[in-house]
């Protein structure tokens, strides 16, 4: 066949009147006889949509649409859609994902949906997998319940993060109710109610001179080692890098250590005045490794 009985893709959309999707539902359909070039595209056989060309005038406009939003327009979830792919109810194809380079989506044929639409309602919602992460998460959800309080200060319900070592302590049977609603307040009062969160970065602040001279000699303070650092390590050999930043690291940690230490027991104090804890001098669950 001539070359010339080819046309591209999109050129034939353009010179025809015509949409991309209209082009490719043609071609789903058995219409256009076509060619996949790879990187070069799709072309499609002229004398074909010439033939055809007022059916496929009539095809919707749009015809894929993201599984994402496939979901939302149609109230189906994931598993119904991607049963209803598995057998063969709805084309699908796979592209680029528009918001992640680095992923792909995608993207469901709009009539196919629409036709078979009751049958993938009748669909089970969601698999066991998915059932097991609801069951989890709705449980969890009830931990994080347990273990909110009332800050007096704040005014309102504190309850911790998802992602909180507290709950995932508890969760695992590590740790009981009461510790951690005891620790639990004692972070939210260092963080919110103290200035830990901004002092613990003034690291000259905790650590004396000669700690910063013992560490890396010639060097008075954490901020004139980091500036000397940051102003030749392009000059420094990898090893050096690696020195510099073993040293810089090694005194962060006591620094912010330190003023851990030091504002839990502010944090303790302005507890214990609001009324939400009561210190007793054997009680090592408070002091120790308070976080969330």
């Amino acid at each position: 066949m001539s070359s010339r009985r080819w046309i591209g893709r999109g050129r034939a959309a353009e010179e025809y009147g015509l949409t991309i999707d209209q082009v490719d539902y043609a071609i789903l359909l058995g219409l256009l006889r076509h060619k996949n070039l790879g990187k070069e595209g799709i072309i499609v056989y002229r004398e074909d949509l010439e033939r055809n060309l007022d059916i496929v005038r009539s095809f919707p406009k749009r015809i894929w649409i993201f599984k994402s939003e496939a979901m939302r327009r149609y109230g189906l979830s994931r598993n119904q859609l991607e049963l209803a792919m598995k057998r063969g109810l709805v084309r699908f194809k796979e592209v680029k994902n528009p918001y992640y380079s680095k992923s792909k989506a995608i993207m469901l044929v709009i009539p196919d949906i629409e036709a078979n639409l009751e049958v993938i309602k009748g669909y089970p919602k969601h698999n066991e997998q998915d059932k097991n992460k609801r069951r989890l998460y709705y449980e969890r959800s009830k931990l994080r319940k347990r273990l909110e309080f009332y800050c007096p200060m704040c005014g309102k319900k504190v309850r911790p993060r998802r992602d909180s070592q507290v709950v995932k302590a508890v969760w695992g049977d590590f740790m009981s109710i009461d510790i951690a609603i005891e620790k639990l307040i004692i972070a939210h009062y260092r963080h919110v109610h103290t200035d830990y969160d901004r002092d613990k970065e003034n690291i000259d602040k905790w650590i004396k001179e000669k700690e910063v001279e013992a560490t890396a000699p010639g060097f008075k303070s954490f901020a004139g080692l980091l500036a000397y650092y940051l102003e030749y390590k392009d000059e420094m050999e990898d090893y050096e890098k690696e020195d510099y930043i073993e040293k810089l690291n090694a005194l962060r940690r006591t620094a912010i250590m330190r003023a851990k230490e030091y504002y839990t027991e502010e944090a303790l104090r302005l507890a214990e005045a609001d009324g939400l804890l009561k210190r007793e001098k054997t009680q090592p669950s408070i002091r120790d490794n308070n976080g969330t």
